[in-house]
Order: C-alpha cells, then structure tokens, then sequence
C-alpha cells in the first residue's frame, strides 16, 4: 500500500510543487533577472532536479517511471509551444543519468522514451488543432492519456514486487494525473482572474472612463517612457469643444458628459476610418483633446483636422428632449521634429488653440502650414 499510496500521492504532489515553483516563483522572481540566459538556465536547472527526483522515486519504489511528462505537456498547451518543446527534450538525458545512476542504463529503454516524447509532442499538435475543444480540455486529455500509456519499465520484477497486476498501478497513476489536473485547473483559473484584475486596473490608469480615450497620465507616461522604439517626428494637435460651459449651463452637465462622448465618438470613428494608424487620442480633461501623430508630415495632419471640422459640423447632436445642438471645436496643430521637443509642441499648439478661440471658434489653426 506504501508503494501505491506514493504513487498516487506523493509523486503528483511533488509535481504540484513543481508546477507552482514554476508559475508562481519563477514567473516573479527568475524572469526579472536582468539576462534572460540566467533565468533559462536557473529554470531548466531546476527542472532537470525535478526530473531526476521524480523519476529515481518512482523507479526505486516501482522499477518503473511516470509522470514524465506532466511538466511538457503542460508548458506545451499553458506556457508556449516552444518551452514545451524544451521541457520535453531535457526528460531523456535525465532519465539516462538517473539509469546510470542505479546502474541500470540501457539503450533500448532510451530510445523507447524518445519515441514516447515524440509520439506526445505529436499527439498535442493534432489535439491542439480541436478548436470546438476549450484549452484545458486538450490539456486535461493529453496529460492523462500520456500518464497512462508511458510509464517506461525498467525491470522485469515491478510484478513480483508489488503483488499486483498492472491494472492495479495505473488507477493510482489516473488518481494522481486528476490532483495534477485539479490543481492546475484550480491555479490557472485563480491566476486568469488575478490577470483579468490587473488588466482592468492597468485599463482605468490608463485610458478615461468617461470617453474611453487614453487619458493624460498615458500620455505623460509615452513621454517619460522608454525612447528607443518611439519615433522621433511628431505633430500635436490640441482640441477644445467650443462654448462648452454655455452648453453645461443650458442643457445641465449631464448632457455636457453626453457632448464630450459625442465628440471623442466623433474622433474615433474618423480615425478608425481615415487614419488608422500612428495616431493616438487622448482626453486631456474637461473639454480638452489632444491627438498625437507619429511620423506623418503637419500638412497632411492639418488637413485631416479640417475634414473632421467638415464632418462634424454635418452632424447633430440631440439631447434627451430632442433638442439640437450644434458641437463645434477650435484647433491648433504644432510640429516636434525630435522627441524631446513634444512639450514644447503641446505649447505651441495650445497657444495656436487659443489663438483659435479668439479669433471666432471653429477652426483649426495651424501656424506651420501652407494651407
């Protein structure tokens, strides 16, 4: 009973303590190493203990060996094909040294598990392309066909030694390919919603609640941010909707939050449509708007601004009581040949906004431009 109580507990869970090691404790510490190579070998150092204590358990209380390839398939189909791929090669050089180690190395036992790793790495591939399958279903099927189809027998006297058949040493082999499969799923799912919160708080930071638009702290952090990837040429464009309080004081601010979502709703389908690409808006705050171009030349900017100002005007906005609303905005557009001149475009910009503004609304001003 010893034998099979290790079997079908023991040995799962030094797996789960594997496995946790290595989602939970590898994940926040080992990847922030600053070489990537030192994490790599930290890990597959760690993993290739893990194998050679798993395998020389089992096979010093079974003369067999199991599990071998829980930690494969499992970064196969929850970590990357890749890792899997890596996690199933380092599994026959261990169990090479832990046969050389009880003096039992054999070449065909050898080649028997190669094959068995590469009949796995196949089996995942072709379940992997199920798609009416959800992931931990692929996953759950594959680590419990592979646990009770490849246990690699060693010796000849695992029958004699256990007193029972071979029927009796897999049903604790599927009793512990479920407490694997229990605790993976229980973990992942924990994790899934830990990452979820993270997103959604990651989300609020930021981008405004109130448009959906990225919102001032992202844009002071692309400023502050790593430069490296960033282009060096940007045009800034600073909105304001026009006689926005005059709107707040006649409609209520309610239907003020409704003409800012109009307008920022206004500004993404134009860009969606006309622009899709190396450009980014941002709410500023209150009626304030600032739209950042990367690589593309201010005229052709400047231009893009007047067909919004175009489309724009040809819509309404109704209020809840159906009363119209004519929303307009004043512009100004500003040029920052290099990446630390994008403040100093902000102000150029907001000084041809102002500009704008006293000179009668409702135009884009944009001092730099032929136009």
């Amino acid at each position: 009973m010893l034998e099979i109580f290790i079997l079908g507990f023991i040995a799962p869970l030094i797996t789960i303590c594997f496995l946790f090691c290595k989602y939970y404790f590898f994940r926040i510490y080992v990847v922030s190493l600053e070489h990537q190579l030192w994490a790599d070998i930290i890990f597959y150092f760690f993993l290739g203990t893990f194998y050679f204590v798993v395998e020389s358990l089992t096979y010093f209380y079974f003369e067999i060996i199991c599990f071998q390839y829980v930690v494969g398939i499992t970064a196969f189909f929850l970590d990357g094909r890749i890792r899997g791929y890596l996690a199933f090669a380092l599994m026959p050089p261990v169990l090479m040294l832990v046969e050389l180690v009880n003096g039992i190395y054999s070449p065909a036992t050898i080649q028997y598990v190669f094959v068995l790793m590469v009949a796995s790495i196949i089996f995942c591939e072709l379940i992997n392309f199920l798609v009416d399958i959800d992931l931990f279903s692929k996953y759950a099927t594959s680590l419990v066909i592979a646990n009770i189809v490849s246990p690699v027998l060693i010796g000849a006297q695992w029958r004699s030694s256990l007193g029972t058949s071979m029927s009796d040493v897999y049903v604790p082999i599927l009793i512990g390919s479920v407490i694997i499969l229990s605790f993976v799923y229980g973990y992942s799912a924990a994790l899934q919603r830990k990452e979820v919160q993270i997103l959604e708080l990651r989300y609020e930071a930021t981008y405004d609640g109130l448009t959906n638009l990225l919102n001032y702290d992202s844009f002071a952090d692309y400023l502050t941010g790593d430069k490296k990837e960033k282009p060096r040429h940007h045009v800034v464009v600073m909105l304001d909707i026009d006689n926005f309080k005059q709107i707040n004081d006649t409609y209520g601010h309610l239907e003020g939050n409704n003409v800012i979502k109009f307008f920022s709703t206004s500004l993404k389908i134009f860009f969606n449509r006309n622009c899709p690409k190396n450009v980014e808006v941002y709410r500023f705050g209150g009626e304030e708007f600032c739209i950042l171009f990367k690589n593309r030349d201010i005229e052709e900017c400047f231009a893009l601004m007047l067909r919004f100002q175009e489309e724009l005007t040809a819509k309404d906005f109704l209020t809840d009581n159906k009363q119209i609303v004519a929303v307009t905005f004043s512009g100004g557009v500003a040029e920052a040949k290099e990446f630390n001149e994008i403040d100093q475009a902000v102000k150029e910009a907001d000084m041809a906004l102002y500009l704008a503004k006293r000179t009668g609304r409702a135009q884009v001003i944009c001092p730099a431009c032929e136009i």
